[in-house]
């Protein structure tokens, strides 16, 4: 993901002027020209320059301008340091210039503020966390959205000047992708989430932007892209396509931001995120341009083994065209059924652990602390692929490194025990893993719902998962005597949909077909 700052100062700077209508006995001369104050029934502010606010056009690498909308008003600090807002502007034809009055005593150097759209004072922003953009590359909701800007006028008598400094950021998603599935999907929502507060009611009493909320605090922004999102056929960057728009606080965040997807047909409607992560200093009166290729993670090159099968004999080595790939397939007949086939798996006996295919996978012990420690996450958002579909469910395990109090142990399971030579069988679940993505994600991995294969039959892709683990289970507490078992970890979620389950199991299932994986 790259980003690049567009928007210069010098585009989002307005000029107007101030006329005063007074009478003869309104005027305050303070001892000098500089602070010559008008007092008026009727006072004008006239923009000249077309650079203003509050619809803005970009262009990608062309920055971008800033052009007035209808119902726009501004806020003036008066000679009694009090804001009075002006009512709604009235704009020229290509709403480049505008003219506003309010009432109230002014001054030289008194305050201008722009506060959004629906701004209910002078010295409040409020950055909304729920955005809303109809049309594709269309930033005219950047005033409801939370744009703001200050100045300070400059001159005397009835005429004055001021140039509008944009305080708040300015977010340009540029999705594209190469895979055919997002090609027929709708982009529906972008989701921005922070680690600090990035929407918010912030104070503006000073014409900057408090570091901080001062009320309704919020670290995600959800923009909604049209009533039936935007399209993602691009495979190249083209803001026309699908560039979307977010106001968002000034600051230095670590954002992650999730893409929010679509894909529906005849017999599928599956809706699902992509997710990206990235560091952003994001500078008041500037744009950025967030460009991610919207690709999901293909897990075709995961292969299904029987367990510790001779490396490179997966379930359906030289017999893929009669492979089931989807879990509604008629089973397959060419999957291995004897021993004397190469794919069959390993016979050694407890506790000899496997040296082939499952070598690498954690063992029994470890397993055990992934499950009951690893505070596992089921997933039902997050898009992948396999076998050329769509999927999503899958779950996140902390990683051994932040498994704490107590800490992660290869040698030893939770209870104090060392099941890779204990002659008696392991078993542990746990029913309560919370529903949806943890927080800090680079803490966990993720493991993909990839199902598993029994006597040919594809089950339960995207509904359960079924890793091996390194260890054989014993059988009648006899070390030595070779069996048909192997530990591994099964997870899904429950029954009711409310929770995910994460269990180690053991039992005579080597003949299955389930996957690979490794510690991290």
């Amino acid at each position: 993901m790259r980003h690049k700052h567009l928007f210069h100062a010098a585009l989002l700077l307005m000029a107007a002027v101030l006329a005063g209508c007074a009478n003869d006995d309104s005027t305050q001369n303070e001892g000098t020209q500089n602070n010559t104050a008008t007092e008026a029934g009727i006072v004008t502010f006239a923009s000249e320059n077309p650079e203003t606010r509050t619809t803005i056009e970009h262009s990608l690498g062309q920055g971008a301008k800033p052009y007035w909308s209808a119902g726009d008003k501004i806020w003036v600090k008066d000679t009694e340091g009090k804001f009075q807002q002006s009512g709604a502007g009235k704009f020229n034809s290509d709403m480049t210039h505008g003219v506003f009055t309010l009432s109230g005593t002014f001054s030289n150097g008194c305050t201008v503020h722009y506060t959004g759209a629906n701004s209910t004072a002078g010295d409040k922003v409020t950055i909304a966390n729920k955005q809303t953009q109809s049309q594709p590359n269309d930033f005219s909701h950047a005033g409801v959205s939370g744009d703001c800007g200050s100045a300070t006028a400059s001159g005397n008598g009835s005429s004055f000047k001021f140039r509008l400094d944009h305080k708040a950021s300015y977010l340009c998603f540029l999705p594209r992708t190469s895979n055919e599935f997002v090609k027929r999907s709708t982009l529906y929502q972008i989701e921005i989430v922070s680690e600090s507060p990035i929407a918010g009611t912030y104070d503006f009493s000073n014409g900057t932007l408090s570091n901080t909320p001062v009320s309704d605090a919020s670290n995600t922004i959800m923009l909604t892209t049209g009533t039936m999102g935007f399209p993602i056929t691009n495979s190249s960057t083209d803001i026309t396509k699908n560039g979307a728009y977010v106001v968002i606080a000034p600051g230095n965040h670590t954002l992650t931001v999730r893409y929010w997807l679509h894909y529906k047909t005849a017999t599928e409607d599956i809706k699902g995120t992509i997710t990206k992560t990235f560091t952003l200093n994001c500078e008041a009166g500037k744009i950025y341009d967030i460009t991610a290729k919207l690709d999901p993670t293909d897990y075709s090159y995961k292969k299904y083994y029987m367990w510790d099968c001779a490396s490179g004999q997966d379930y359906w080595k030289g017999y893929e065209s009669n492979q089931p790939k989807t879990k509604d397939a008629p089973a397959g007949s060419s999957y291995p059924k004897s021993e004397s086939d190469p794919r069959w798996y390993n016979k050694q006996a407890f506790p000899a652990p496997a040296y082939r295919s499952c070598g690498g996978c954690p063992n029994v012990n470890e397993t055990w602390w992934y499950i009951q420690y690893g505070d596992p996450h089921w997933d039902s958002e997050e898009l992948w692929v396999m076998y050329e579909h769509l999927y999503t469910g899958g779950m996140w395990f902390k990683k051994k490194d932040y498994i704490l109090t107590p800490n992660f142990n290869s040698n030893l399971a939770p209870d104090g025990k060392d099941y890779t030579t204990l002659a008696a069988s392991a078993f542990y679940e746990n029913n309560n893993a919370v529903i949806g993505r943890p927080d800090d994600i680079e803490k966990y991995f993720y493991l993909p719902a990839l199902g598993s294969y029994n006597q040919g039959k594809f089950y339960n892709i995207g509904e359960d998962g079924n890793y091996w683990t390194c260890t054989p289970t014993p059988w009648n507490n006899s070390p030595g005597v070779a069996t048909d078992g192997a530990y591994y970890l099964y997870f899904s979620l429950d029954h009711n949909g409310t929770k995910g389950t994460a269990k180690l199991y053991g039992g005579a299932n080597r003949y299955k077909g389930f996957t690979w994986w490794e510690k991290k």
